[in-house]
């Protein structure tokens, strides 16, 4: 055993964020944080669609005012292009429709319809009694477009359509029709009920490219396994290899599923499925390569003591059998103090070998600002398809959980004293513990003093989490010896992400009773100590 000293500084998953993503590399990454700003409170619920030039546009819901950005707040449809499949993105929005409803417009689909039009869909919100999708369409690739039409005209009330849902049959005897999956609320004509949270599902159906519109022969509830009702929330839709379709809703017991032999008229029971989850939507589409990809809050990621309610860990999960089963559940962002839904699925690039790449765009509440976006992140077909692990490890107790957070200058431990110039250095409280934070700036620096000189090797496994994904990005570790700092290890872009970024140091038999971590970041480093268990992190977690 080693002695009292020894320690252990438990690295987590680096935040690299690469300008770049390369078939060595194969990580996520971010392209665009469309975050809340003045008179902008929230950015959320979008969709994509690729031009036939080649351009991806994405659409959002584009809040205004200085409210909270509550779901019945003023908002607008704009919209980003990019021409180079995603990696970068415009940097000024165009409105594509301006809110003309008496709450908002909110939540796009958009689809390429099998007569080359392109075809959007959004929830237009005129009150707690009327809340209906509408479509148009384009003959320009998104230049102009018509006048809305209602998807649903009768009964009145208040619907709520997904972002990124509707889809259009490709396949069978019913090959072009378009789905729009519904939760029905409440009706105008019966005011005086209460709001129906549970809701009830339906779906409006068209066989003439949205000419014309009716409602499908079902609308009906979910109940669990005693025959109680249980919320069936926000459907989503997805086509089947056997000609079924999929249909997926949320509820406080996690994805529930059902399935249509006849284009959407009438389905099964609704039954729980494997996607366990808290009360928050799913995604499921279906790739090039064949397989459906979900995205969703994994809560079979999570010990049952933080299944309560939390939307994350965002995980990704693929079906090779029509979604019976489910593979390869990847964390993406996985901050169990932030939360993260709602999102747009597309897939771009060469899919003939799996090389493709997805887009997801989904809302984010980041923790660690206190703010929300809407995020964009490039997610390799590799990435998606490379087995990973369905358990998150929540960390153990370590040496500074019981301390205060907030700035230092001196700070005593148990395992040496750590000091910092004014402003320079944090302690840090995050779900995943408490640890040593030094903040951003040009090598700003943490000095640990130990209690006595200890050889480098007698300190195994020191790790740090990178703090942001933002470059510049390099972290020397300096001992004292013979009265100078002597360079033992350095962490810089190099450093892969997902991997446990373990300090390995040049020298382990130099002896030292000092040790100096000098950073050159945007927003610092964070240092965790000993004797807890890693949890795998995920990417994104700035």
């Amino acid at each position: 055993m080693k002695s009292s000293l020894s320690f252990i500084l438990c690295s987590t998953f680096s935040l690299l964020l690469a300008t770049a993503t390369t078939a060595a590399d194969a990580v996520p990454r971010v392209s665009l944080d469309l975050k809340q700003g003045p008179n902008n409170p929230r950015n959320s619920e979008g969709a994509f669609i690729t031009l036939k030039d080649g351009r991806i546009l994405f659409i959002y819901s584009h809040f205004n005012g200085k409210d909270d950005g509550g779901d019945h707040g003023d908002a607008d449809l704009a919209a980003r292009y990019s021409s180079d499949n995603g990696e970068t993105w415009t940097t000024e929005d165009r409105i594509v429709v301006k809110n003309n409803a008496g709450m908002n417009v909110m939540s796009v689909s958009l689809l390429r319809l099998q007569n080359g039009r392109l075809a959007m869909f959004y929830a237009m919100k005129n009150s707690e009694l009327d809340c209906r999708p509408v479509m148009r369409t384009s003959n320009d690739e998104g230049k102009t477009w018509s006048d809305a039409t209602l998807c649903v005209t009768e009964p009145v009330g208040y619907y709520v359509l997904n972002n990124d849902r509707v889809i259009q049959l490709e396949r069978g005897p019913h090959k072009g029709r378009l789905i729009v999956p519904l939760a029905r609320h409440t009706l105008k004509s019966e005011p005086e009920k209460d709001f129906d949270w549970k809701a009830q599902v339906t779906c409006a159906l068209s066989d003439d490219n949205g000419k014309t519109w009716r409602m499908s022969e079902a609308l009906f509830k979910a109940y669990d396994a005693n025959g109680k009702r249980v919320t069936a929330q926000e459907p989503g839709v997805v086509e089947l290899t056997d000609e079924r379709i999929l249909l997926f809703v949320r509820s406080e017991l996690g994805q529930y599923f059902c399935t249509s032999e006849d284009g959407g008229d009438t389905w099964t029971n609704l039954k729980l499925s494997p996607l366990r989850s808290p009360c928050s939507p799913a995604s499921i589409k279906r790739l090039p390569s064949g397989q459906l990809l979900a995205v969703w809050n994994d809560y079979d990621a999570l010990p049952a003591s933080l299944r309560d309610g939390r939307r994350t860990p965002l995980s990704t999960a693929i079906s090779n059998d029509n979604g019976k089963t489910w593979l390869n559940h990847k964390a993406l962002e996985g901050n169990l103090a932030s939360g993260f839904c709602y999102t747009a699925i597309h897939a771009v690039g060469d899919w003939s070998r799996e090389e493709g790449t997805v887009l997801l765009a989904y809302f984010a509440y980041l923790a660690s600002e206190g703010i929300t976006t809407l995020r964009i992140v490039n997610v390799p077909a590799s990435y998606i398809f490379e087995p990973g692990p369905k358990e998150l490890l929540v960390m153990s107790k370590g040496y500074y959980d019981d301390l205060q957070p907030g700035p230092f200058t001196t700070l005593k431990t148990a395992i040496g004293t750590w000091t910092a110039a004014k402003g320079q250095g944090m302690v840090e409280a995050t779900e995943r513990g408490t640890g040593v934070r030094f903040v951003g700036g040009t090598y700003v620096t943490l000095v640990l003093m130990l209690p006595q000189p200890t050889r480098l090797a007698d300190l195994p496994a020191i790790g740090m989490e990178r703090y942001t994904g933002a470059e510049p990005y390099d972290v020397v570790v300096e001992a004292w010896v013979n009265g100078q700092w002597r360079e033992v290890a350095r962490h810089d872009n190099s450093r892969k992400v997902a991997i446990n970024h373990l300090v390995t140091f040049t020298e382990p038999e130099l002896v030292t009773n000092k040790l100096r971590f000098r950073g050159n970041t945007v927003k610092g480093a964070l240092i965790f100590d000993g004797n807890k268990t890693l949890r795998p992190n995920s990417y994104f977690n700035d």
